[in-house]
Protein backbone atom coordinates (compact mmCIF):
# COMPACT_ATOMS: atom_id res chain seq x y z
CA UNK A 1 0.00 0.00 0.00
CA UNK A 2 2.81 2.43 0.83
CA UNK A 3 4.65 1.68 -2.41
CA UNK A 4 1.58 2.63 -4.43
CA UNK A 5 1.50 6.04 -2.77
CA UNK A 6 5.17 6.56 -3.56
CA UNK A 7 4.67 5.56 -7.19
CA UNK A 8 1.69 7.90 -7.58
CA UNK A 9 3.63 10.74 -5.95
CA UNK A 10 6.52 10.12 -8.36
CA UNK A 11 4.08 10.23 -11.29
CA UNK A 12 2.83 13.61 -10.11
CA UNK A 13 6.39 14.93 -9.75
CA UNK A 14 7.44 13.50 -13.13
CA UNK A 15 4.45 15.10 -14.84
CA UNK A 16 5.25 18.46 -13.31
CA UNK A 17 8.93 18.24 -14.28
CA UNK A 18 8.13 17.23 -17.85
CA UNK A 19 5.70 20.12 -18.16
CA UNK A 20 8.23 22.57 -16.70
CA UNK A 21 11.23 21.49 -18.79
CA UNK A 22 9.35 20.44 -21.89
CA UNK A 23 11.12 22.83 -24.23
CA UNK A 24 14.48 21.19 -23.62
CA UNK A 25 13.31 17.58 -23.83
CA UNK A 26 10.60 17.45 -26.50
CA UNK A 27 8.44 19.75 -28.52
CA UNK A 28 6.46 21.88 -26.12
CA UNK A 29 3.09 20.46 -27.19
CA UNK A 30 4.19 16.85 -26.64
CA UNK A 31 5.80 17.66 -23.31
CA UNK A 32 2.68 19.42 -22.09
CA UNK A 33 0.47 16.52 -23.21
CA UNK A 34 2.63 13.84 -21.62
CA UNK A 35 3.11 15.91 -18.48
CA UNK A 36 -0.58 16.57 -17.96
CA UNK A 37 -1.41 12.90 -18.54
CA UNK A 38 1.12 11.76 -15.92
CA UNK A 39 0.06 14.48 -13.52
CA UNK A 40 -3.66 13.74 -13.78
CA UNK A 41 -3.17 9.97 -13.61
CA UNK A 42 -1.08 10.33 -10.47
CA UNK A 43 -3.64 12.64 -8.86
CA UNK A 44 -6.52 10.33 -9.80
CA UNK A 45 -4.89 7.18 -8.46
CA UNK A 46 -3.68 8.82 -5.25
CA UNK A 47 -7.15 10.22 -4.57
CA UNK A 48 -8.55 6.70 -5.00
CA UNK A 49 -6.09 5.42 -2.38
CA UNK A 50 -7.07 8.23 0.01
CA UNK A 51 -10.80 7.51 -0.32
CA UNK A 52 -10.25 3.80 0.29
CA UNK A 53 -8.26 4.65 3.41
CA UNK A 54 -10.96 7.04 4.63
CA UNK A 55 -13.72 4.49 4.03
CA UNK A 56 -11.73 1.83 5.85
CA UNK A 57 -11.20 4.15 8.85
CA UNK A 58 -14.90 5.03 8.97
CA UNK A 59 -15.91 1.37 8.99
CA UNK A 60 -13.61 0.68 11.96
CA UNK A 61 -15.04 3.59 13.91
CA UNK A 62 -11.88 5.68 13.93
Amino acid sequence: MKTNRIIYFLLIIAGAIIMATGDQLLKKEYAMSIGIILLMYGIYKSSKVWTKTDEHNNENGQ
